[in-house]
């Protein structure tokens, strides 16, 4: 068993490729540029390059793609973000297709689920995207899906919610380690409204070890919540983070932001069919974990 990681060199994909190393699984990964933190083969590539895409999925039985333009690009590069995210993932199913790979894994977004009718959102949920980004990701398990019906190369889309742990770094501006910075900064944080909107928040080392199941059975052609299917509030998460951290929180409250989405939260039912189970880190551990990364880092 050999696997191709794109996206090998971002957050998660540095959990996820040394998740699958560690479980015995041969890896070669792929990014723009290498990280230092990766422990196997890598290879570089543009996804926008289809014979260096190729090179790296040649000779490899199964395709983790978690590369991608993220979204803050696609709402002021469209264009470029539509080509990284779609032209970008049909050059992987092609270079796939070629090469007879049984599986493709992708890593999608709940965000492309976009105005919430009913909560805990399921799979089968209407999908209105609003975002650039999100659309491109709802292209691409349509790709994916139709791929599979045309050529038979098979897949297994994840549906990522709010994923959050090791090598996410504050620079990122994702909400747990900016709450860490601000907090250690001057013990506040600013929120929106009235901090009551409530988000499913994952443990990335969780998440990899659904991977490496992933790869490890036989499951496709479905698409799947990767989720926890508890909700915890904004202002909850900081202030669990000040009592991790020994620090009472000032929070800020402002102005609502116009569509901000009150309740968003995975329907993990799916999820535990497939697998048996569901990610099982609980946020105050998964954050002092986090933080101690931050710190050690």
């Amino acid at each position: 068993m050999k696997v191709a990681v794109f996206g090998a060199s971002g957050f998660v994909g540095i959990n996820v490729a040394n998740a699958l190393q560690k479980a015995g699984i041969e890896v070669v990964t792929s990014d723009i540029r290498e990280s230092p933190h990766l422990n196997a083969e890598f290879v570089p590539a543009d996804l926008l390059e289809y014979d260096q895409v190729e090179h790296v999925v040649k000779g490899s039985d199964m395709v983790v793609h978690l590369a991608a333009s993220p979204l803050p690009v696609s709402v002021e590069k469209p264009k470029l973000n539509a080509r990284i995210n779609i032209e970008g993932s049909l050059n992987i199913m092609d270079a796939a297709r070629e090469h007879g790979v049984k599986k493709i894994i992708f890593s999608s977004a709940s965000s492309l689920v976009g105005e919430v009718n009913y909560n805990p959102v399921d799979e089968k949920h209407p999908a209105t995207p609003k975002t650039p980004y999100a659309v491109a990701k709802y292209a691409t398990e349509h790709y994916l899906r139709v791929y599979q019906e045309l050529y038979g190369l098979d897949y297994l889309v994840f549906r990522f919610f709010n994923i959050y742990g090791p090598w996410q770094y504050p620079e990122s501006g994702a909400l747990i380690p900016m709450i860490y910075k601000k907090l250690k900064e001057d013990g506040s944080f600013n929120v929106f409204g009235n901090g009551g909107q409530s988000r499913d928040f994952v443990y990335v080392g969780d998440l990899a070890d659904f991977y490496v199941k992933a790869v490890l059975r036989e499951m496709k052609n479905e698409v799947v919540n990767l989720g926890t299917g508890k909700g915890t509030t904004i202002k909850e998460v900081v202030e669990i983070a000040g009592e991790i951290l020994g620090i009472e929180p000032t929070i800020n409250y402002l102005p609502e932001r116009p569509g901000e989405i009150d309740n968003f939260v995975a329907d993990v039912g799916k999820l535990e069919v497939l697998f048996g189970e569901k990610p099982a880190t609980r946020l105050q551990k998964g954050l002092k974990d986090t933080f101690r990364w931050i710190e050690e880092f």
